[in-house]
Parts: C-alpha cells; sequence; structure tokens
C-alpha cells in the first residue's frame, strides 16, 4: 500500500491516479471530508476504483493524526510508501499578509498543521520503514520558502522547516534502505488555487504548473524511475 495525505484533490490527487495507472499497489487517500474522497473515486477508472482506499483524516486535527498514526505503525498494515502532501497555506483564505499582520491563532494552526503534525507523522512511518529495513517518503513541499513570497511569509516558512527535515531523515535512515525526497513544485493550478494563482503568478514573474504533470514528475522520482537527490525542485 501507499499512503498519500490531503490527496482527495489538486497534485495529491493526481500522483494518487497515477500511482494507480503506473503500479499494481493499493493507494490509500486521505482528505478531511467523506464527500470529498467519494468525488475523488469517482473519477478514478473503473478498473482501479477497487485499489483505491479512501480514508477520513484531518491534518489539522492531533486526534486524526494519532488515529492515523496508529494506522501505519501497526504491522498488520502493509505499508511501502508514502506521499505526505499536507500543507495548508493561510493566503488563499485570508488574502497576503505581511508578517506583522498574522493573525497568532492562524499561525499556531498553520505551524501545527504543516511542521509538527507533519513532523509526527513522519517519525511514525520512518520508524517502520526502519524496521521493515525498506520504503520511500516523499514529501510535497513548495518553492516560496526559496523565494520568499510577499504576503505568504507564514507559508514559507513551514515550508523551509520540510527542508532540515528531510536532509536529516535522509542522514539518519538511509543506511536502514530507506530512501526520501522533499520535492518542491512551483505555483501550480488546482482546485484551491485556481481563482488567485494566475493573478499572483503575473504580479509576482512566475510560471504556473499543471498539477497533472507535476505529479507525473513526483510518482517518477517516487517509483526510482528518475534519479534525484534528497531535495529537488521540480
Amino acid at each position: 500500500m501507499i499512503l498519500l495525505t490531503g490527496a482527495s484533490q489538486g497534485i495529491g490527487y493526481e500522483c494518487a491516479k497515477s500511482l494507480l495507472a503506473s503500479t499494481d499497489a493499493r493507494v490509500m487517500i486521505t482528505g478531511r471530508s467523506a464527500e470529498g474522497l467519494e468525488q475523488a473515486r469517482a473519477g478514478v477508472p473503473d478498473g482501479q476504483r477497487d485499489r483505491l482506499l479512501l480514508r477520513v483524516s484531518d491534518q489539522s486535527r492531533p486526534e486524526d493524526v494519532e488515529t492515523l498514526g496508529a494506522l501505519l505503525a501497526d504491522a498488520g498494515t502493509p505499508l511501502e510508501g508514502a506521499i505526505l502532501g499536507v500543507g495548508h497555506n493561510p493566503m488563499y483564505t485570508e488574502g497576503p499578509q505581511r508578517l506583522h499582520a498574522v493573525d497568532p491563532a492562524i499561525a499556531d494552526a498553520v505551524i501545527r498543521t504543516n511542521c509538527s503534525h507533519a513532523f509526527r507523522l513522519t517519525g511514525i512511518i520512518l520508524e517502520r520503514f526502519r524496521r521493515q529495513q525498506r520504503g520511500v517518503l516523499v514529501w510535497i513541499g513548495s518553492q516560496a520558502y526559496e523565494i520568499g513570497l510577499p504576503g505568504a511569509a507564514l507559508y514559507c516558512a513551514t515550508k523551509a522547516f520540510l527542508s532540515g527535515l528531510a536532509r536529516t531523515a535522509d542522514h539518519e535512515y538511509a543506511e536502514a534502505g530507506v530512501r526520501v525526497h522533499l520535492l518542491n513544485p512551483g505555483l501550480v493550478r488546482t482546485p484551491r488555487t485556481a481563482k488567485v494563482i494566475d493573478r499572483f503568478a503575473s504580479r509576482h514573474g512566475r510560471v504556473v504548473d499543471d498539477a497533472t504533470e507535476v505529479a507525473a514528475r513526483i510518482v517518477a522520482i517516487y517509483l526510482g524511475q528518475a534519479q534525484a537527490p534528497v531535495e529537488v525542485d521540480l
């Protein structure tokens, strides 16, 4: 089984479809709502739907993270790889905000989801892979932290967190047969970003990528079809 978090739409969902099409693995996707997950299943070809597993899991909720972690830690749950794609960006709900204007409550919530809970799941998954002496873990990051996008300081900071996490995980677990990658897309058109992405890209001189094409690059690296270092800008 391959796990993809936050994958009821966008890049994660496109990765799930690509994995179903190119492997015989079962693919588990998580999302915040059962309705959204069922809509995702409806978009998968009939012959592949029986390999798509759905799990409601809100990565902003500590109890959901712990429940998912317990499932993944259980040796009875087959797990060969994971693609962690959760990353809340308040710019799309609150609008661009300079650092001094960010609500502390929103900052705490975003850091909890993007950093604390990602760290918790990462530790559980890596320990599982260490025990079984194999596994592939991919984080979907963002080039935002390298650029420092105005109005998105909070999001950029949490994506920088993943860089240190991935590089340290490689040093600590590579000898146990675990392969890790942090893959950083640029601006990508998804259902969540569609309303603002073109205006934002134009203002900052950036190119907007297609989610399907980005997912194809992620899956190629996950499957080892494309050689890549620990951290890659897509």
